[in-house]
């Protein structure tokens, strides 16, 4: 049969806060360890991240983890490990790659499945797991590095996923997909590092880590956690070397088969002294005082905030606004920054606490609010960026901020969303700057303080008979002694290549000569890292307002052609042999995250108030997002917050009972009103669906399709209670139609948390699947609700 692919259906959350809690206690959960291996030098790094999983049930499980991921980062390849065997991945179009994910699991085989959501997150799922069996999956993660003032490289790594503030409902369409499960209490999970430097370090020079305690391994540049980490901040490694020669220098590869090569440009600018812009700044502090930045995420945010008021001088101009909910000014319009305004900026940026919910369209409409065409603005945007609708602040930065100003972005916290921060900073021509909040606030704002005082090159535009494009399209302004990394496509056969620009003497102009590049040679990262590069523009323009559907062809062609995940590409891998019995009962389980290093339950719980008090939404009144059962009773300070039930830990299925034991429908009765009495108590939409299924003396259940197409669909349900289950009598949908069984989970006694699967033929293609009637032999009936 061909069967094409229907979107996951989990739950959709219909308030802000974009988690779930998970109750983690007496659970053996899946993930059990996750290693990160890296080689890094010259600028780039390529990062092989492990993660073992285990299945700890008697069935075949599936299970769904939220992969966390540098935004500027190309995933290059993907592979999953079981029983000795290594399989695959290959990239396909979202949605081929989503069928035959789906189809290898309805035909018993193990698979695995890396969408992006975002640039900085994807979904893993991984399907048919077999009982008690392990599966270690490995991504390969091409990555830029950062280089810092002082003369240093920096690579950072997430490791976990933070809540998002994703608005009403509607506003964040996604929003299912980016909520994150969260556990209520430290996982046993730990990560372990093995990262190797291949620069030269200078005499004295150390490899540090301002995140975790690291040791050596053998030698000064091979490096190591000192102990296991936990997965909840960004990894960290800093390691000094030569200040870089002024000019141009190029790294080439072309892969096999490739028809360009690919090369990695790095301009190193003079150094200050030499030359400079003399601008006065007429800077604009934009600062997130939402719920997510309470505590010590919002006082790291001030002192960035208030060291870039200290940079200031009398010919400078200061404005600051702060938002939540809504934006609030420090003063109406520019002020001039004498030493007694300075004095109260401070005084004010001290006296700001957090709360609400993250409404950042609001801030930067009002920064970006009457600047006129030749205006030299340096807009500074501080935040945690944990928003779901990140497309909202790109377009009004797109729209609104003059050429000739600037837009940075300083992410603060354990775990930035940079699907807002670097987009945000490449629209706005600035720079991104990343500070966790255990990290040294004021090394952030001197990198800052750098970008807004006096830039070296501006209006950079490469060219050359080598050249065939660049990316990014708009490559940011240089500044004294910082390299900066540009993506282009040479061609083969090379030529020359000349980098130009601005400087406040007069132009600049550096040459270099581009040799043939054949086929298989240099390093291949170099055009997974263009295609990314290409992508991100691309996205941008979509952001931005720019027709959507040739870009988005063009991202799905740069993904298959380069290999690489994007939005619209993603890796499947499928395990040629049948691993599990498909008529077997399954389980569904999601990996949760731990909470975000300085990030709290209250925090979230703040936001979840304040954004429902703002609200004329009448229905965010209660936070179903964060689950449908009361929170035990050492959460009662969360006052009304949920938390989603976790799996039960596995337990042997009872015996199957003879057919002449079955309960009756009688009984079957009595249970549905006590899950009516019990649903009435979650909310009315679903007691409604409870009364609707009393009036049949049938049991409700929830379902979703995972795939429809090709005249069939497969249907999985999962059990909220012990269920006798024997194949069907027959199946029918809500209008009626009866639909036939081609595979059925075998009989069984289930029990809470198994699955059903059901594949059924369906030759009405054009009308929606909302509700199926299942009747069972001996009459009973189930309704399964489809999830939307």
């Amino acid at each position: 049969m061909c069967l094409a692919p229907m979107p996951p259906e989990p739950q959709i959350p219909n308030v802000s806060s974009g988690a779930r809690l998970v109750a983690v206690d007496g659970r053996t959960l899946p993930l059990r360890a996750v290693t990160v291996r890296v080689e890094a030098g010259g600028g780039i790094a390529r990062v092989y991240l492990e993660q073992r999983f285990m299945n700890p049930y008697d069935e075949p499980l599936r299970l769904t983890y939220l992969v966390p991921m540098p935004e500027d980062a190309a995933v290059s390849g993907y592979s999953f490990l079981i029983a000795g065997r290594r399989v695959i991945g290959r990239v396909q179009p979202k949605k081929l790659a989503r069928e035959e994910f789906e189809r290898a699991v309805v035909e018993g085989r193990t698979a695995a499945l890396l969408d992006e959501e975002r640039g900085s997150l994807f979904t893993q799922a991984l399907g048919n797991v077999p009982p008690r069996a392990e599966i270690t999956c490995e991504l390969i993660i091409d990555q830029p590095l950062v280089f810092l003032n002082e003369g240093a490289w920096e690579w950072r790594f997430p490791t976990v996923v933070a809540p998002r503030f994703l608005g009403a409902p509607g506003r964040t369409p996604d929003a299912a997909r980016v909520t994150v499960d969260v556990a209520l209490t430290s996982l046993p999970v730990n990560a372990a590092l093995n990262l190797h430097v291949a620069d030269a370090l200078p005499a004295g020079g150390a490899v540090r880590s301002p995140s975790h305690a690291i040791v050596q391994v053998g030698s000064p540049t091979a490096i190591a956690f000192a102990a296991d980490a936990a997965l909840d901040r960004d990894v960290v490694v800093r390691w000094p070397v030569a200040r870089p020669q002024v000019g141009v220098a190029l790294a080439v590869g072309r892969p096999r088969g490739a028809r360009s090569a690919y090369g990695l440009v790095t301009i190193v600018p003079p150094s200050r002294d030499q030359a400079g812009l003399p601008i006065s700044r007429d800077l604009c502090i934009l600062l997130d005082t939402s719920g997510s930045m309470g505590g010590a995420p919002l006082a790291q945010a001030t002192r960035v905030a208030s060291a870039l008021v200290d940079s200031l001088g009398e010919r400078d101009q200061l404005e600051m606004i702060e938002f939540g909910n809504d934006a609030r000014r420090w003063k109406t319009g520019s002020v001039v920054a004498t030493p007694a305004a300075r004095a109260e900026a401070i005084a004010w940026l001290r006296g700001l606490r957090a709360s609400g919910g993250t409404d950042m369209t609001a801030g930067i409409y009002a920064s970006l609010d009457g600047l006129r065409a030749d205006t030299q603005r340096q807009v500074v945007l501080i935040t945690d960026g944990q928003i779901g609708f990140e497309t909202e602040v790109l377009r009004q930065i797109c729209a609104r901020l003059p050429r000739q100003s600037r837009l940075h972005t300083v992410g603060v916290g354990s775990a930035v969303n940079r699907s807002l921060t670097r987009p945000a900073a490449r629209a706005g021509g600035g720079i991104e700057v990343l500070i966790g909040i255990d990290e040294d606030a004021e090394r952030a704002a001197t990198r800052i303080v750098a970008r807004t005082d006096r830039p070296t090159i501006t209006e950079v535009i490469l060219g050359g008979s080598a050249l065939e494009t660049s990316a990014p399209e708009r490559p940011a302004d240089l500044f004294a002694g910082a390299p900066a990394l540009v993506s282009v496509q040479l061609r083969p056969e090379g030529g020359e290549l000349w980098v130009r620009g601005r400087t406040a003497t007069g132009p600049f102009e550096e040459r270099i000569a581009v040799a043939r590049t054949d086929e298989g040679a240099g390093a291949a990262i170099c055009a997974t890292l263009f295609a990314r590069e290409r992508v991100a523009d691309r996205e941008l323009s979509i952001a931005a307002g720019s027709e959507a559907a040739p870009l988005e062809a063009e991202i799905e062609e740069l993904g298959m052609a380069f290999q690489i995940a994007t939005r619209l590409t993603s890796f499947v891998a499928v395990s040629d042999e049948r691993t599990v019995d498909p008529t077997r009962p399954t389980r569904n389980e999601v990996v949760p995250h731990a909470w975000p290093h300085g990030m709290s339950a209250g925090q979230l719980v703040a936001a979840e108030d304040a954004f429902a008090a703002d609200s004329d939404d009448e229905s965010l009144a209660s936070p179903h997002s964060l689950g449908e059962i009361a929170a035990p009773a050492s959460l009662s300070a969360f006052g009304s917050l949920r938390t989603r039930s976790a799996a039960p830990p596995s337990h042997p299925a009872p015996s199957m009972p003879s057919r002449a034991s079955r309960p009756p429908a009688p009984k079957q009765e009595e249970e549905a009103e006590a899950e009516a009495a019990k649903a009435k108590k979650s909310g009315p939409s679903l007691f409604q669906r409870m009364r609707r299924a009393l009036g049949r003396a049938s049991r409700v259940l929830r379902g979703r399709l995972t795939l429809r197409s090709g005249g069939h669909i497969v249907v999985e349900v999962t059990l909220d209670g012990p269920l006798a289950w024997t194949r069907p009598e027959r199946v029918t949908a809500d209008d009626g139609r009866e639909l036939a069984i081609v595979q059925s989970t075998a009989d069984a006694a289930l029990v809470a948390s198994q699955v059903i699967r059901l594949v059924l033929t369906d030759l009405d293609v054009t009308s929606p699947v909302t509700r199926l009637t299942i009747t069972l032999p001996a009459g009973a009936e189930l309704v399964v609700e489809i999830e939307s």
